[in-house]
């Protein structure tokens, strides 16, 4: 989302030594105002143009945009209503694009209005930096309606209804129905349990109501929103018995000692890229996905000759399974394998996001912890690799850039700390930024990282434009070059 932000102005017109003209005042930066003036300041009515294209018309008090007045940006984007001392303070209206904000500002901040989008969308209650935070309510396009408590443009805590006869009324997270809450379907059914991503899991009750209006109860268990009489029910038809999925974890120790007992060793004398790729979230079948194809992708660009180890949740039993334990294991093993200031340790992990960073991991009816912001800074600072690039593609991922930040590390993320990324649904080949990132981005060519991330990162932009995603949900890549990486890269690169 873009918006004007003004600082306070005055013109001391003394310190900036004017030249009058026929046509008003011109300052040393070429500004131009027009209007009146009082002690040498401007004060009442006036106008004032920036070279730029940028102007205001209105009020001005001791030399400073104060009162009623217009302002418009070089990029079009305009606000109207009232100013103090420089800056958007009282009621106004701010429009750019296909949005327009409009109620009370304080110091330049939208604190409490509503925003509506050229297509019908409308929000109103409160606001911080321009999105959605505090109690509000959101209207979409098809009429469902959001209303509660938001977080960063995302509701945490509220209700929801739309025009099919859904509500529900509980916690949120990215968008979906997840934690304590009730769920009424259209026929009148309401499911009262504990959900996850949007649907209906574990202990719960269902309450239905027949043709005659008589009410039933029933506690039992709910796996992807379907009720069962009891778990022992669910099991019985579940495709990951308790049996199958313990035997899993029981041969998962020499599944991942045989997969990184065929990683070759280090040349000496040679640019080694060794490659840990981690899908994480096994309950959505894009990140299994993903994995299979930015493996050929990295390939192809690094040369990386079979130094690549692969954990992957939901992709069957062809990999190890992506856990912190396996992790931390693989990166401590390929650590023994590289020379530290020779070799370059590349990363990239797929998955969820939490909204504190946290990566998400998952794998059927396993129960596993998630991998932490605390636990990547931890490791990655305990191995004696020096040259490392991360790359995170999950929603929430920029928060690894404020952790990770390292002058001898380069990472990319996906969104930016406070943003959701795309293209992780069930039906999805790969995650919109890695589909950007290793398709056409990389004729940039990967020995110059900004080149390389930012036509992936326009590629995204363009991607959510066609999808109609509107700026203010924009996911918005981020990235952080180290200056150290920077130099060795270019210089390895010149001479192996």
């Amino acid at each position: 989302m873009r918006y004007t932000y003004l600082t306070p102005f005055m013109f001391l017109l003394s310190a900036c030594e004017p030249s009058q003209f026929a046509g008003g005042t011109a300052l040393p930066d070429g500004s131009v105002y027009k209007g009146e003036m009082l002690n040498g300041l401007f004060h009442g009515p006036g106008q004032l143009e920036w070279p730029n294209g940028s102007h205001y018309r209105g009020d001005f008090r001791e030399g400073r945009m104060t009162g009623e007045g217009e302002l418009t940006g070089s990029d079009g984007c305009s606000y109207e209503g009232e100013f103090l001392n420089g800056e958007l303070h009282g009621k106004g209206r701010y429009s750019c694009d296909e949005a327009e904000w409009a109620g009370e500002f304080l110091e330049g901040e939208l604190q409490n209005g509503t925003l509506n989008w050229n297509d019908g969308e409308t929000y109103s209650g409160e606001f911080l930096n321009y999105s959605f935070h505090g109690e509000g309510k959101l209207t979409k396009e098809d009429g469902s309606l959001y209303q509660g408590t938001f977080e960063y443009g995302t509701l945490i805590q509220g209700s929801y209804s739309d025009s099919e006869g859904y509500r529900y009324t509980g916690s949120f997270e990215y968008g979906s129905y997840s934690g304590e809450g009730e769920l009424t379907q259209p026929d009148g059914t309401v499911f009262r349990a504990t959900f996850r991503y949007g649907e209906a899991e574990g202990e719960g009750v269902r309450i239905s109501t027949d043709a005659e209006g008589n009410t039933t109860e029933e506690s039992g268990y709910f796996s992807g929103g379907i009720y069962y009489p009891s778990e022992d029910a669910w099991r019985a038809q579940a495709n990951i018995p308790g049996a199958q999925a313990e035997a899993r974890l029981y041969s998962e120790s020499e599944r991942l000692r045989n997969a990184i007992a065929s990683l070759p060793s280090q040349r000496p004398g040679v640019r080694d890229i060794y490659t840990l790729l981690v899908g994480g979230d096994g309950t959505s079948p894009v990140f299994a996905r993903e994995l299979d194809w930015v493996a050929e992708r990295l390939d192809e660009a690094f040369s990386i000759d079979q130094r690549m180890l692969r954990l992957s949740n939901g992709g069957g039993y062809g990999f190890p399974l992506a856990t912190r334990t396996s992790i931390q294991e693989s990166l401590n093993a390929i650590d023994q394998l590289m020379a530290p200031k020779e070799d370059l340790l590349l990363i990239h992990l797929v998955s969820h996001g939490a909204r504190n960073g946290d990566f998400k991991i998952a794998e059927g009816e396993i129960p596993l912890n998630d991998f932490s912001l605390k636990d990547g800074r931890q490791w990655l600072e305990n191995i004696n690799a020096q040259y490392q690039w991360v790359i995170v593609s999950a929603c929430f991922s920029g928060q690894w850039i404020e952790t990770l930040n390292s002058p001898n590390r380069v990472i990319f993320t996906s969104a930016a700390a406070d943003r959701s990324s795309f293209g992780c649904s069930d039906d999805s080949e790969r995650t919109w930024f890695s589909s950007a990132l290793y398709g056409e981005a990389l004729n940039q060519g990967v020995y110059n990282p900004e080149a390389w991330f930012e036509a992936a990162k326009l590629k995204v932009t363009e991607m959510e434009q066609e999808q109609g995603i509107k700026k203010s949900r924009h996911s918005l890549p981020q990235y952080s070059v180290g200056e150290d990486f920077l130099i060795w890269w270019q210089e390895s690169n010149s001479t192996y």
